[in-house]
């Protein structure tokens, strides 16, 4: 019988709750603590999934110190990744981060470093990549079908969707705005604006406490062999859907994207496209793929399913964005 994997909760707002569910559905991991500077949050998270009344803490350092785990899950606000990640490091555990990362390179590369010392597993919470729709477009491109490919498109827009709830608009707390939140040797030439969303408008939000420097953003990035992304992502923009979210990309034979799921190739002098049928017993909840992920990392000793290494590369294109934008030009990465 494998043992079951302890497992410490540092952050017990919205994004926790996907998180919880998870380990609920993950055999052998159990969360035995949580803890969260909101006393309404961590009891009422603990109530709902079982957790001891007498393992629930203010200070996450607490924690660490009265409560013997395996790993911790951090789903604080962007700016505080980095103390919990090196502490739980230092106390002998795995670590789970939600995304982004960080807010700057440099902390990226200091939790990489902590986790290297403690012979820790570091694994980012990119659960994008655990949905199924990314799970066949990764497999056209392992598989040949797209070739070299050398541009690709991000785009994450929402007409008027900035958050009304937890810290998402505090730059304090999160670092940045819509291009950290749903948004690599490169080049990065980038457009931050902030238009709307600081502003009176049918939104939930409170304007007055806006702080973060855009609702909206976007790049081009320019890697060392030629390639380029397009990203563009926003909280509040004038756009005729409430929502539109796609990611495209494109190589030598061919091209994918996310919505409709598609495959494009040239066959028989012409174009065609191909659409995956995914039938229910395909069907996957990512959050429980992403928390799987990292038990079986931890059980087999590694890899880590998404390392810091890749975060560090994203982090330093958010960087970029976020300079270049400032300067009004194109700066290197």
């Amino acid at each position: 019988m494998a043992k079951t994997l302890r497992i410490g909760l540092i952050g017990a707002g919205g994004i926790a709750q996907p998180h919880m569910a998870a380990w609920q559905k993950c055999p052998d991991t159990k969360v035995v603590a949580i803890t969260d500077i909101s006393k309404k949050a961590r009891q009422t998270t603990a109530e709902s999934f079982d957790v001891p009344p007498d393992n629930l803490f203010e200070d996450y350092k607490q924690m660490l110190k009265k409560v013997e785990l395996d790993a911790v899950d951090i789903c604080t606000p962007n700016a505080v990744h980095k103390p919990p990640a090196i502490a739980a490091f230092r106390a002998g555990c795995h670590v789970l981060v939600e995304k982004p990362v960080a807010t700057s390179a440099r902390e990226c590369e200091q939790m990489i470093e902590a986790g290297q010392e403690a012979d820790r597993l570091l694994m980012v919470a990119q659960v994008m990549r655990y949905g199924r729709d990314a799970q066949i477009m990764k497999s056209w491109v392992d598989a040949g079908l797209v070739g070299d490919i050398y541009w690709a498109r991000a785009t994450y827009l929402r007409a008027r969707g900035v958050p009304a709830w937890g810290s998402f608009i505090d730059n304090e707390l999160s670092g940045g705005g819509p291009c950290y939140d749903i948004g690599v040797h490169v080049t990065v030439s980038a457009g931050t604006y902030l238009e709307i969303a600081d502003k009176p408008s049918m939104m939930r939000h409170n304007p007055k406490k806006y702080t973060v420097p855009e609702d909206f953003a976007v790049a081009l990035i320019r890697f060392a062999n030629g390639a380029t992304i397009s990203l563009e992502a926003s909280w509040a923009l004038n756009v005729c859907s409430r929502d539109y979210t796609n990611l495209l990309a494109t190589g030598t034979k061919g091209g994918i994207q996310r919505n409709p799921l598609t495959l494009v190739q040239e066959q028989g002098g012409m174009l065609t496209t191909t659409t995956p049928q995914i039938t229910p017993w395909d069907e996957i909840e990512p959050f429980e793929e992403e928390i799987a992920a990292f038990a079986q990392a931890i059980r087999t000793g590694g890899p880590s399913p998404v390392p810091g290494e890749q975060a560090l590369i994203t982090q330093r294109i958010l960087d970029g964005v976020y300079k270049s934008g400032q300067k009004g030009k194109e700066v290197k990465v």
